[in-house]
C-alpha cells in the first residue's frame, strides 16, 4: 500500500478528514491528515520511550527504611475482634451442616 493511492475495488472511495486547518499552500487532505497523524504518533512514541527509559533506570522502587536503635514497645492486640466474630459466625454453622449432611449419607433403612 502506498499513501495517497486508491486501491481498485468495488468499494466507494474514502475521503480523509483533516483536523488541521489547510495552509495557504493548498496542501491536499491526504497530505495534511498524514502529517498530523505522523506527528501525533511520533510524539506518543517519544513520550513512551522517555517514560520507559526513566522507569528502567531505577534500581529500587522504594528506598529501605533506616533502622532505629530504639526498641519498639509491644502492643497488646485484642483476641476477639469484629473480624474474628464474623469469621466464626460463618464457619461454625457451615462446618456443622457439612458434617450433618455427610453423616446422613451413611444412614441405612
Amino acid at each position: 500500500l502506498v499513501p495517497g493511492r486508491q486501491v481498485p475495488g468495488p468499494a466507494a472511495p474514502v475521503r480523509s478528514v483533516s483536523l488541521v486547518p489547510e495552509a495557504s499552500g493548498r496542501a491536499s487532505d491526504a497530505d495534511a491528515a498524514s502529517t498530523w497523524s505522523s506527528c501525533l504518533l511520533t510524539g506518543l512514541g517519544l513520550g513512551y520511550a522517555a517514560a520507559a527509559g526513566v522507569a528502567f533506570n531505577k534500581r529500587t522502587a522504594r528506598a529501605a527504611e533506616k533502622t532505629t536503635a530504639v526498641a519498639r514497645t509491644p502492643v497488646a492486640y485484642p483476641i476477639f475482634t469484629f473480624r474474628w466474630l464474623a469469621v466464626h459466625a460463618l464457619v461454625v454453622p457451615t462446618v456443622f451442616f457439612l458434617g450433618a449432611i455427610s453423616s446422613m449419607q451413611f444412614i441405612q433403612r
